[in-house]
């Protein structure tokens, strides 16, 4: 089975690195492990010598799926894109502390993260291997805080637990990766997530340039906090003092 550069494919192939990627997974104690992507099982086969419980493989390529099939038959495989798979599916394997995990193409790793955490099936720590550039936004805080990072802690919180150079792939990727681990945080049930993220990016849309600048048209309380809070630029603000600058708007022109 060859590399299908279309499906962003780099395979796995260091096998003391997967023994010690596999050690952190299994350490959370999950019932089901749902693995995204996962090529020709080089690591579902160290995860199912270790692990008792369910293993449930998602893989969009035809041929893999078949593979996998044939060499896991006691593991379920979806033969599907996971952006496209319906999570709700896991109501039926009465799912209780679930593991998402994989080595993820590296164009589509923000939408499938992003899938996860903000789903109800987000009940324990996940790990991912993904671009190195990509990790360490997820990780950044101010005063070079991000949007990605922003959105992303309403749910989770994330930890780079260390990087992985291209020779650990076949073929060997042009950049450096990392796994990264997301923790579920306490749901912010007072605010309107769907509003709050829309207010995150506009406040962001130029993140070297004031708040002040980039929330034109949005009267907010006036105090002395809110002041010194517009007065800086968006990427030297915490994801509280977000919250907190929402929860002052007083009127949005249009």
């Amino acid at each position: 089975m060859k590399q299908k550069k279309s499906l962003g494919q780099n395979f796995f192939v260091n096998k003391n690195l997967a023994k010690k990627i596999v050690s952190n997974l299994l350490e959370k104690q999950p019932d089901i492990i749902v693995e995204i992507g996962p090529g020709k099982g080089y690591f579902t086969q160290l995860i199912q010598s270790q692990f008792t419980g369910k293993i449930v493989l998602v893989e969009k390529d035809d041929e893999l799926s078949h593979f996998l099939t044939q060499e896991y038959p006691n593991t379920k495989v979806i033969n599907t894109d996971f952006l496209e798979w319906d999570l709700n599916e896991l109501e039926t394997m009465n799912f209780q502390k679930i593991l998402f995990w994989g080595s993820l193409p590296y164009n589509v790793s923000k939408h499938i993260i992003r899938k996860i955490i903000e789903s109800k099936y987000f009940n324990s720590d996940i790990f991912f291997i993904i671009q190195k550039e990509v990790a360490d936004k997820y990780i950044a805080t101010k005063p070079n805080n991000n949007l990605l990072a922003l959105e992303t802690n309403l749910f989770a919180r994330p930890k780079k637990l260390f990087d992985i150079s291209p020779a650990s792939f076949a073929p060997q990727p042009k950049v450096n990766s990392s796994l990264i681990q997301f923790s579920p945080t306490a749901k912010q049930t007072d605010l309107d997530i769907f509003k709050f993220k829309k207010f995150l990016r506009i406040a962001n849309s130029q993140p070297r340039k004031t708040l002040k600048n980039n929330l034109k048209g949005t009267n907010f309380v006036e105090n002395a906090q809110t002041k010194r809070i517009l007065e800086q630029r968006a990427q030297h603000l915490s994801l509280e003092e977000y919250i907190y600058l929402f929860s002052q708007i007083e009127s949005i022109l249009v």
